[in-house]
């Protein structure tokens, strides 16, 4: 399981020596646009889905960023919803009939396969997810937060970020970029409703 993400040098959003420890089951990064999220979610994507090993070590002037696994390596289930659009990637590689379906589907269509495919998750796995709630009904939201539990529940660990209140609220914590530690998640949603006034 993902252990630790240490960030060595000032890199995109963030400042430089900040460590990222992550927990067994749900992991929701959270936080405002620009904060991090997506650069930590591609940080752990391309340095740390090969065959886990402590402390993995990228080029330093590429992503400036170690990761620490713990435990034996587990199948990987990575979706980007910018990046890994089922129109534009295949989603399940030399599945042709799936790819060239989904060219016919609606955005609300593909949500609801990214969904399934999730569902049918049936053993332990690392599901590691960029905005997974983007554009989801409060109906699927919840199917999300049963979804990620499922995950946990068969030994697998979740790595998400997210947006969505709904999904936030489906856990007892959260781990906000923005305050570099874990938060509450109902507390976390009231610092950002109270924020707006402020600005």
């Amino acid at each position: 399981m993902l252990n630790i993400v240490l960030i060595l040098k000032p890199w995109r959003c963030f400042t430089g020596e900040e460590v990222i420890r992550f927990r067994p089951g749900v992991n929701l990064i959270v936080g405002d646009q620009g904060s991090g999220k997506s650069s930590l979610f591609q940080a752990i994507q391309l340095r740390g889905m090969e065959t886990p090993a402590s402390w993995k070590l990228p080029p330093v002037d590429e992503v400036p960023v170690l990761i620490d696994y713990r435990g034996d390596p587990m199948p990987s289930f990575v979706f980007d919803f910018e990046h890994d659009s089922y129109r534009t990637k295949p989603f399940f590689d030399g599945d042709m009939m799936f790819h060239v379906n989904s060219m016919h589907r609606s955005h609300g269509e593909m949500v609801v396969a990214m969904l399934k495919s999730l569902e049918e998750i049936d053993k332990p796995m690392f599901v590691l997810v960029d905005e997974p709630d983007m554009a989801l009904s409060i109906r699927s939201c919840l199917r999300l937060v049963r979804i990620f539990k499922h995950v946990v529940e068969l030994g697998g660990q979740v790595v998400a970020t997210a947006h969505n209140p709904i999904l936030m609220s489906g856990f007892e914590e959260v781990y906000s970029i923005e305050h570099g530690k874990w938060m509450g998640s109902q507390h976390f949603i009231h610092t950002q409703m109270e924020s707006v006034g402020k600005k």
